[in-house]
């Protein structure tokens, strides 16, 4: 089935909030949202998807690029993957800092071990990077792949057109990869700087610089 990635429009979200769900189901989102904060008389309350499009989209408006990986099936398109990425900054300027400050609250959503996240991937990006280094890189915040449309080569399609606009820019990109993504990176070219762990869960700080800034 023909594959092609595209900018992210608002009618995506809602896919791209159940893609995000899925994927981080047995991994970051059993921190994040424990069984244990759901309401005793709404055990199945799922609050993630909308929580992850609307973050997504609020992200977009703040200008961060994102792409979406379509897969045409039967005459109809669907969002299959997505990739959200942090442009270098302005020389000089901080990112914002405490993100989950300007997201809605869910109440299903363990907020202390949000901010913990936070806080330790800022450490592990200053200590593997340098202080205001990765400020002049471009970040890969999150890419996520349907897991029912795995080894089809889509997760690779949506990085290299992040390293595309690098390149452009001859910049380098940086990224935090679990266990499961770590190969892929490293065959497009990324360098394992070292490893860490969040909240129990083994990541990887990864660094690609282009050809010509090696």
């Amino acid at each position: 089935m023909p594959l092609y990635i595209r900018p992210a429009v608002e009618s995506d979200m809602a896919a791209v909030g159940r893609i995000a769900t899925d994927a981080f189901k047995d991994t970051l989102s059993t921190v994040l949202f424990p069984a244990h904060l759901r309401p005793a008389d709404q055990p199945d309350l799922d609050e993630q998807p909308a929580w992850r499009a609307a973050r997504t989209w609020r992200r977009m408006g703040e200008g961060m690029p994102t792409m979406v990986a379509v897969d045409t099936i039967d005459g109809h398109e669907t969002v299959v993957a997505f990739a959200q990425w942090d442009k270098p900054h302005v020389a000089g300027t901080a990112p914002p800092t405490m993100e989950s400050k300007r997201d809605g609250d869910p109440i299903t959503l363990d907020k202390t071990a949000l901010a913990a996240i936070y806080v330790i991937m800022e450490a592990e990006t200053e200590r593997l990077i340098g202080p205001t280094a990765h400020y002049d890189l471009w970040y890969l915040l999150i890419l996520t792949v349907d897991p029912r449309h795995h080894r089809r080569g889509i997760g690779k399609m949506l990085v290299r057109w992040g390293l595309e606009q690098a390149a452009a820019e001859k910049k380098g990109v940086f990224l935090s990869a679990s266990p499961a993504g770590k190969p892929m990176y490293q065959s497009l070219g990324f360098r394992d700087l070292g490893a860490f762990e969040m909240l129990g869960l083994p990541h990887y700080t990864m660094l690609w610089e282009p050809e010509n800034e090696k």
